[in-house]
């Protein structure tokens, strides 16, 4: 008896045996549905080869030209010294991990006073084999793709200059000369990534010739594909592809094509890879019927979007967005322009290079001082961080940045008041919209380099 309350331990008990039943349940309808789902999986991919194959009896031409477009753009996703960067920055964290492990491994058999020097080695090297097979193992599977026979002329430069470091890497790396010396035995693998890094960071975003990765797009002449994401009511058919690639020095590397429409008009995308751009797509589906609901409003109230063509689970295209501005550009202009103005006061004489801090820096040097003022130990850990301190920081950041920015150039872009007036209203209706919409539909990541303001017109 508990505060006047008489407990059967036989309902408990009846109880558990009724929730193990459910749960019970619960597994068989899980299964039922994993089952359901390979079904439908399958169901489905026998309606999709159904309908390619009907298609292809229909119009043989395009769905030919359409899989050769399809097949060569995702070749291009990553190229193979992207593909190698990718996946080493990808395992650094793991490679760093099995290096420290080795170290451990290695002090505590050096510590093992019943083993000679010969029995030592012996063990060390063991260790060293097991512990480094996985790396090894995804470094082979890699190294197997691109010395496959080249198929473009990029494909055979990167062999002609990689193909025997990587070589001499991997046989380093599988019989090491001294595995007791866990630092030297991974050197060469550092050495090749940086290698890759140097060339990735040479440039900010370099160009390259269709014709040297992908010889089947650049020899695309007068085809039947339509123009992907076109709306007009002519069916604009792509004519050729440019030459020149574009390759942005972002994570995923994705390519700036353009493609030439039968119209006689140029059609700009970005070639997007390891990315399912389904869910882009179906938010940009979600704007066009928005502005339809919205077309009451005598084009008041628009949601500015773009095309976005998934051409599987980890690729697509997205149509290039001319005239726009990510609005954090204006605030590295502002900070070039007071960096400028700053070393002119001081006859520095260094104008042309001036060093501009960026915001995660200028964030920690106000904030590090601050923290330690605190006694906060392990800066780090972001929830041993002071709220009161986070609000300073960000109240000297915002003071320290004009309000006015993005007003000026919305002003500087207008020839008269009365455009002026139109564009600040177009802007006012225009965040409204995108805001209220990426409410609802829970739009996250809305850092300033991913909106874009048009200063022409003021949308975003």
């Amino acid at each position: 008896v508990e505060g006047g309350l008489k407990f059967e331990f036989s309902e408990f008990k009846d109880c558990f045996s009724q929730t193990n039943e459910r749960n019970e349940e619960n597994d068989d309808i899980e299964d039922v549905y994993e089952s359901d789902g390979e079904e439908t999986r399958t169901i489905l991919q026998g309606c999709f080869k159904t309908m390619v194959d009907t298609l292809s009896k229909q119009a043989p031409e395009t769905i030919a030209q359409v899989q050769l477009l399809v097949r060569e753009l995702r070749r291009i996703t990553l190229l193979w010294d992207e593909l190698w960067l990718g996946t080493l920055l990808q395992h650094h964290g793991e490679i760093t991990k099995r290096q420290h492990q080795l170290e451990v491994e290695i002090e505590k058999v050096n510590e093992n006073t019943n083993l000679n020097k010969e029995q030592k080695i012996s063990l060390i090297t063991e260790k060293y084999r097991i512990i480094t097979k996985p790396i090894i193992f995804i470094l082979e599977q890699l190294e197997s793709v691109t010395s496959a026979e080249p198929e473009t002329s990029h494909e055979r430069q990167f062999q002609e200059q990689y193909a025997e470091i990587i070589r001499n890497v991997m046989e380093k790396l599988k019989n090491p000369e001294h595995p007791e010396k866990s630092a030297e035995c991974w050197q060469p693998l550092r050495v090749l990534q940086n290698k890759f890094q140097q060339k990735a960071h040479k440039r900010t975003a370099y160009t390259l010739k269709m014709q040297e990765i992908s010889p089947v797009l650049a020899n695309l002449k007068d085809t039947v594909i339509a123009m992907p994401g076109s709306s007009t009511k002519h069916t604009v058919t792509v004519s050729h592809v440019s030459n020149h690639v574009s390759i942005l020095p972002t994570k995923t590397k994705p390519k700036k094509l353009i493609f030439y429409g039968s119209d006689g008009k140029t059609y700009t995308y970005l070639f997007k890879g390891l990315e399912d751009l389904h869910l882009d797509e179906r938010i940009m589906q979600f704007l066009t019927i928005a502005n339809s609901m919205m077309a009451q409003t005598n084009n008041l109230y628009r949601a500015r979007h773009y095309s976005v063509i998934p051409l599987g689970p980890r690729s697509g295209l997205i149509s290039w967005v001319d005239g726009t501005t990510p609005i954090f550009a204006l605030y590295k202009r502002w900070q070039q322009r007071e960096a400028v103005k700053a070393a002119a006061k001081c006859n520095s004489g260094n104008g042309g290079n001036v060093t501009v801090l960026r915001p995660s820096e200028l964030f920690y040097n106000k904030l590090n001082p601050l923290l330690q003022e605190h006694w906060v130990k392990n800066m780090d850990n972001r929830k041993e961080w002071p709220l009161p301190v986070l609000k300073q920081v960000l109240s000297e950041l915002m003071q320290e940045t004009p309000k006015n920015l993005l007003a000026n150039e919305l002003w500087c872009h207008s020839i008269n008041a009365g455009e002026w007036w139109q564009i600040v209203r177009n802007y006012s209706y225009s965040v409204a919209v995108m805001s209220i919409i990426g409410y609802i539909i829970g739009l996250g990541d809305r850092h300033l380099n991913n909106m874009l303001v048009d200063l022409n017109t003021g949308e975003v």
